[in-house]
């Protein structure tokens, strides 16, 4: 499921897609995206069958702010450009095609894409997409 939400990144022109998580000493490009984890829950009836997996993931994009005479709409577009790799053409948003080989229940951004101010010491703009990713999982299984 991982590589496939990368895959998908890829897609976006001009973006370097690295997983892991975002740190500014890491990102030198003009235009990068992150997928890093956010939060996990975990339901299970028992030990056995198979348990309901809720995971977030956080999307990190961002643009080097000297880099760039627009930075607002460069880093606007670049969300835009995102959330077009994942729904354009789809038919169920909640359900992308592309993750076909998930029991996927749900996938949604749980929260509102969060931009955020950069601090005076440093280079870059930055959005956050929170993504919500809900499917059933059976014990042992691996990413």
């Amino acid at each position: 499921m991982i590589n496939a939400i990368l895959s998908r990144l890829k897609m976006v022109d001009g973006a370097t897609v690295r997983e892991g998580f975002y740190a500014q000493g890491l990102a030198k490009e003009q235009c990068f995206i992150f997928l890093q984890p956010y939060t996990d829950g975990f339901s299970a009836v028992n030990g056995r069958d198979k348990y309901r997996d809720d995971l977030a993931l956080q999307i990190v994009a961002g643009v080097t702010l000297s880099r760039t005479e627009t930075p607002t709409a460069d880093l606007i577009n670049l969300v835009r450009n995102i959330r077009s790799s994942f729904y354009k053409d789809q038919r169920d948003i909640s359900k992308p095609d592309w993750l076909k080989g998930v029991a996927l229940i749900g996938f949604k951004e749980s929260e509102p894409c969060k931009y955020i101010m950069p601090e005076a010491h440093e280079k870059h703009g930055l959005a956050v997409i929170t993504l919500s990713i809900t499917q059933t999982v059976e014990f042992g299984e691996q990413l």
